[in-house]
């Protein structure tokens, strides 16, 4: 963990201190720095949970990743800023049908013996701050409005306004979880044709003022609330719009 190179990759120059403000500005910063997406295993590569490789894929090589390497690199920095991280996995609801898998990694932060959920890894219509895990807590953070339930089986549900309307995006406990116990899920969305991953190219990025989406050769542009679509017709021009919008550049 080179800790400065982390911190110059998501542009933050604020306070060290392991405290709620600091946790707040730092996943603020990581997602409008660290695009969501799944690049590598649509083009056959795989994607190793390693720290070292996914430190050099997202901070040395400027990329962006999926929840496992997001949340699992974000939990190495903030561990090394001295907080209190305990690593979930949820079972994704959005886009889903039941029965929903535990096939997504949060994270549960407690700052001051007060637990936070801290997902800086969703992609579309993510958490863009931690929110208190507390049931019934509405939140408002940027473009965005977020809210956590009682789930199914004693599972806390988190849900986002979308389209005018409360949608739920996944559930979970606060069991932790290993390292290893991502391995399983991780294959499955790297490698299974089954995998929403491995059937279309996303890249997804929120912006202070909407969200910005690649999916295929669809570019989804939302700003305060309208939506601008365009098609990107050659490689060329994607290779362009993910150079311009996300930061890639691939090999």
């Amino acid at each position: 963990m080179d800790l400065s190179a982390y911190l110059d990759r998501i542009d933050y120059p604020g306070e060290s201190a392991a405290s709620r403000d600091t946790l707040r500005a730092l996943h603020l910063a990581h997602v409008l720095a660290i695009p969501f997406e799944n690049l590598d295993g649509y083009r056959g590569v795989p994607v190793s949970l390693e720290p070292a490789d996914v430190f050099a894929k997202i901070v040395t090589a400027r990329r962006g990743g999926y929840c496992f390497e997001l949340n699992g690199l974000f939990s190495l920095l903030l561990e090394a800023m001295g907080f209190e991280v305990a690593r979930l996995i949820a079972r994704v609801w959005y886009g889903a049908k039941p029965p929903y898998p535990r096939s997504h990694q949060v994270l549960l932060v407690k700052v001051g013996g007060e637990p936070w959920l801290v997902d800086v890894g969703f992609g579309g219509n993510g958490l863009l701050e931690p929110i208190p895990l507390a049931v019934g807590h509405e939140a408002r953070q940027l473009e965005e409005r977020f809210r956590l339930l009682s789930g199914e089986s004693g599972e806390y549900l988190l849900q986002a306004w979308i389209h005018g309307e409360w949608d739920s995006l996944y559930s979970f406990s606060t069991q932790p979880c290993q390292p290893v116990d991502y391995q399983y899920a991780n294959y499955f969305h790297s490698h299974s044709p089954d995998s929403l991953f491995m059937q279309r190219r996303v890249c997804t990025i929120p912006t202070r003022e909407g969200r910005t989406t690649l999916v295929d050769q669809s570019l989804s542009i939302r700003r305060n609330g309208k939506n601008e679509k365009t098609v990107v017709g050659s490689d060329a021009v994607y290779a362009r719009v993910l150079r311009e919008h996300f930061g890639i550049v691939l090999p």
